[in-house]
């Protein structure tokens, strides 16, 4: 496949970097300097110039683009980039992602024939609200391809209980962090204090299984607490006010708080706190809350804001990851950790893009496990094949059909899915298998 990225932020990178094993990927930026260090380490061709400049797609000798994809920090230029490519290639498809909110309701986006528009701050919005739905959740990850889930949790078990991962019937447990390690589980593997687990499959099941894991965490949110009045606390504030909790706001940034107050319509307590105080648990009582948000858009802030929660008890405590460099460190300190508006954008374009020929890949328990997908879409040379054996010892591969998660291999099927959970030493090894079954 032909696929140009315009932008080579870190959205259009990690794009670049997943989509390069297979397919022909050209990288514009305007930049010569960020193109330079893509280089370094991705085999693409790079063109340097404006994306919303025709002749710099001149140089290009194709004439049919599969896939375009706009992730720019401008709007306009990812707008006007997609009318122009697609004057000047046969174009399959487009995704662009957009800031602006004016154009969640605009009919812009489908006049300028855009298959896709990406809404950072509303997927990242959209991860808090999954946590609200999973009070005693660590992380929820959803799906495009089916309905299935994979939620973490934190064993914590009341008194002297124990529990085998064989007493799970249609759930999964996929994998176990101990200790800072992860474990790929046995069948009889016994579950201990502390343990964080990925369970995987049907979140109804999953959600009452999360009451005999947990005894710690609430079984019920009502009083929510975020840090940050920036766009994205703003959205995510808006998505967790349907379900009827009370939300505190705080920043020092008067305009921030008054943008927020106007957005929200007066339904959140907005607090200007000139002076960021440790004293503001005690004098607007945060102490009472069930869940502390962190939303700035500096990771270390988040993290002190978290750790701060931690020393009034408040058990739920979510910071959201800016920078990929602080994912790691917050996941070992303990805090629900919520990727911020880039690496959610990069995922979810992924997913959205997922066909035939392109294999959807999510990283997760701080970035020691990789988790593939491939689905059978129609016209598959998989339909009717066995798949080929994997020579890793620590691993887990998994055949979804018609809802139901099967361990057994048997002939593949239109619209089954082929599910791999393992190490992420082992990515480059699954990558190549799943690519080349």
């Amino acid at each position: 496949m032909n696929i140009i990225i315009g932008g080579a932020g870190r959205v259009g990178y990690y794009l670049a970097k997943n989509l390069s094993f297979k397919h022909n990927i050209i990288l514009a930026d305007v930049s010569q300097d960020r193109l330079n260090k893509v280089k370094d380490s991705l085999d693409i061709l790079t063109l340097c110039g404006d994306i919303k400049d025709p002749t710099i797609y001149k140089k290009l000798d194709i004439k049919e683009l599969e896939l375009f994809i706009a992730v720019t920090d401008s709007d306009d230029a990812n707008l006007l980039a997609s009318l122009i490519v697609e004057d000047m290639f046969d174009i399959k498809t487009k995704i662009v992602r957009l800031k602006n909110r004016y154009f969640e309701n605009s009919t812009v986006v489908k006049k300028l024939n855009i298959e896709h528009t990406i809404f950072p701050d509303i997927l990242t919005a959209g991860k808090i609200e999954s946590l609200f739905n999973f009070p005693k959740a660590n992380n929820v990850k959803t799906f495009m391809q089916f309905n299935q889930k994979l939620i973490s949790v934190k064993v914590h078990f009341d008194k002297d209980n124990t529990l085998n991962i064989s007493n799970f019937t249609n759930i999964k447990v996929v994998v176990i962090e101990r200790k800072n390690s992860l474990i790929i589980p046995k069948d009889d593997e016994t579950l201990l204090e502390g343990d964080l687990i990925y369970l995987f499959g049907d979140e109804a099941e999953i959600k009452t299984s999360m009451n005999d894991i947990d005894c710690k965490m609430p079984m019920k949110i009502d009083n929510i607490v975020i840090f940050g009045a920036n766009k994205s606390a703003q959205y995510i504030a808006k998505s967790l006010l349907k379900s009827g909790v009370k939300i505190k706001m705080i920043d020092k940034d008067t305009t921030l708080c008054q943008e927020a107050s106007d957005f929200l319509e007066g339904r959140v307590r907005v607090i200007n706190a000139v002076f960021d105080e440790h004293t503001l648990f005690d004098s607007e009582n945060l102490k009472n809350a069930d869940m502390i948000i962190a939303a700035y858009e500096d990771d270390e802030k988040n993290i002190v804001k978290c750790m701060e929660s931690r020393v009034y008890n408040i058990e739920k405590v979510v910071a959201i990851n800016n920078d990929k460099d602080y994912y790691s460190l917050m996941h070992q300190l303990g805090i629900v950790v919520v990727r911020g508006a880039k690496t959610a954008t990069h995922y979810n374009i992924l997913e959205k893009i997922a066909s035939n020929s392109i294999i959807t890949v999510s990283h997760f328990c701080g970035g020691l496990g990789v988790m593939f997908i491939r689905k059978i879409y129609p016209n598959s040379k998989l339909i009717q094949k066995m798949l080929k054996p994997l020579n890793i010892d620590n691993i887990k591969i998994f055949i979804l059909r018609d809802d139901k998660i099967y361990e057994d291999f048997f002939p593949l099927q239109e619209n089954d899915s082929i599910i791999v959970f393992g190490k992420i030493e082992d990515e480059d090894e699954i990558q190549k298998w799943i690519y080349t079954l």
